[in-house]
């Protein structure tokens, strides 16, 4: 069954693939005794596959009946539930769940695929129930947290000391910064977790890459595995056996990103090892680091040498970055510059001071009439300032970061002296810090394999980081000074990235640190895995 146009999208509820209901009701019913637990049941697509499940264990229509109970706001999808002759209940389940189970019933085993709604769409009367239960159990909900989060959470703490979840849940579970207190309670609520993905999307409704969520409770093996497959198709094929041969990982009980358990135990164990080495330097002794300007309309502030001179603005401007593509080295040069502008780009800062208009030229009072024809004065940003055409600006930066990287994070040196936008980050660095030496040990393999685990990506592949991502960056900066800053910067420039790897791991990793051939060529596999998994989202199509 299709959903119907628009609902689901508003409500949450996308339809689980029928396959995908038939595998997790197959790993978590294991006797006809178990009670069931689907607390956002939909139009059934769970019930169905629960009660294929008892069938096939032999239980009676009265088993079912009694020990499996589903959930479901909506009547309408409610009705189509209760045809598969259990038990279903039209409430809110976290209504439901305050009156009915916490501290009063537990579940042999819960599954679902919980909506996937964002805070401001989320009713605000239900809201209020399920972060009043979050808060209630420790936890810190925000405006961010998106509501699959509270309805796992909650579910969890409604399982039997044995029980078993298995959910359907967004792979931002790997990353998200709302979701790190999950992550740490997953980690310790449950005994083994494996955590089934997809390389490509297996939802025809959305464009969400989901993972499916199994966790055991009560039993003797301990640790976290991830299994991953290449699409639906690799599932019905393969189906329980697939859980096989995976070996499992030890649980870090932190709030860290789990993209990491992607890779192998030997994999772990040397990153874990050089993430406590005290010979490597941490970002925050090296550098402080924050977002760059927010203008709050870039059309009007940032402009191009053909605009500065129609205006006569050449005394009212400073140079600027506004695009990682502007920059090609580890250096910003003022060669660099003059070639952008011959180039046309966007590289020109309107700067006309904290000055009230009696104040101003006529020159920048003529552009600025030019900016209130254009509304841009209305902007959020703009309209809160007590001077809308004045942006604050902080201190200068000495480098620049690459918020977005695709391949890899760079850090540029800013010999220009160049302001920057927020699409990249500013550095400043700390006194007696050499920042030749920082930005050309940056890159190394190491480093660029600790920043896949660090960053965020979704859809498009690109790596997100934000400051306080970037602050975890660790550099090795033992032998640094044998470095070639200007060596490196050509290479960077002619984009042989390989070619400056082998150089600066020569001298970073081997020299500095005492790594093997070995143990370079294994952190070149983790780089290279991490990197070429989230890089292939940009392709991804669904494939059943």
């Amino acid at each position: 069954m299709k959903p119907i146009e628009g609902y689901n999208k508003l409500r949450g509820g996308y339809y689980t693939p029928d396959k995908i209901s038939e595998f997790i009701a197959e790993w978590a019913i294991r006797k006809t005794s178990d009670s069931v637990l689907e607390p956002s049941c939909g139009d059934g697509s769970f019930l169905s596959a629960i009660t294929t499940r008892y069938r096939e264990l032999g239980a009676t229509d009265e088993q079912i009946r009694n020990n499996v109970l589903g959930i479901e706001l909506d009547d309408i999808e409610a009705e189509k539930s209760a045809q598969y002759g259990t038990t279903v209940i039209c409430k809110d389940f976290f209504t439901y769940y305050q009156e009915e189970i916490e501290g009063q019933t537990q579940f042999d085993v819960i599954v679902g695929n919980p909506p996937f709604i964002r805070y401001q769409h989320f009713t605000e009367e239900y809201r209020k129930v399920a972060f009043a239960l979050m808060n209630n159990h420790g936890f810190h909900p925000n405006r961010l947290t998106n509501i699959w989060l509270p309805f796992l959470v909650l579910s969890c703490k409604a399982l039997k000391p044995t029980g078993r979840v298995g959910m359907v849940i967004p792979a931002e579970l790997f990353q998200v910064d709302y979701a790190a207190e999950a992550r740490q309670f997953l980690s310790t609520f449950f005994d083994k977790l494996t955590l089934v993905t997809f390389k490509r999307l297996v939802f025809d409704d959305i464009q969400q890459e989901v993972i499916l969520l199994l966790g055991e409770r009560g039993c003797n093996k301990h640790g976290i595995r991830v299994v991953e497959l290449e699409d639906m198709s690799d599932l019905i094929a393969r189906g329980q056996t697939c859980l096989e041969n995976t070996e499992f990982k030890e649980l870090d009980h932190s709030r860290d990103k789990w993209v990491k358990y992607y890779l192998s135990n030997e994999e772990l164990e040397l990153l874990k090892r050089l993430n406590n080495d005290p010979r490597i330097s941490d970002a925050t002794d090296l550098f402080e680091i924050n977002v760059g300007l927010v203008s709050g309309e870039n059309d009007f502030f940032i402009m191009n040498h053909q605009m500065v001179s129609e205006y006569n603005l050449q005394s009212s401007v400073m140079p600027i970055i506004s695009r990682s593509e502007q920059l090609k080295g580890v250096l910003l040069t003022n060669e660099d510059f003059n070639n952008l502008v011959a180039a046309g780009k966007k590289v020109f800062f309107f700067a006309s001071g904290n000055v009230g208009t009696d104040d101003l030229t006529e020159d920048q009072k003529s552009y600025i009439s030019y900016g209130e024809s254009k509304d841009y004065h209305r902007n959020y940003k703009c309209r809160i300032r007590s001077r809308w055409y004045s942006v604050p600006l902080t201190w200068e930066a000495d480098a620049f970061l690459i918020r977005q990287a695709h391949l890899y994070p760079r850090m540029i040196l800013n010999r220009k002296h160049a302001l920057v936008t927020d699409t990249l980050h500013k550095v400043r660095f700390l006194d007696d810090i050499n920042g030749d030496k920082v930005a050309a040990a940056f890159l190394n393999t190491y480093t660029f394999a600790l920043s896949e685990t660090l960053g965020r990506s979704y859809g498009g592949g690109v790596l997100t980081f934000e400051p306080g991502e970037m602050r975890k960056i660790r550099i090795p900066m033992k032998m640094s000074e044998h470095l070639d800053l200007q060596k490196i910067d050509q290479l960077q420039r002619d984009g042989k990235i390989e070619e400056i790897l082998q150089y600066t791991d020569k001298i970073l990793l081997h020299d500095g640190l005492g790594l093997s051939e070995y143990e370079i060529v294994l952190l070149r596999s983790i780089w290279n895995k991490l990197r070429d998994r989230r890089m292939t989202r940009k392709n991804r199509k669904i494939r059943h």
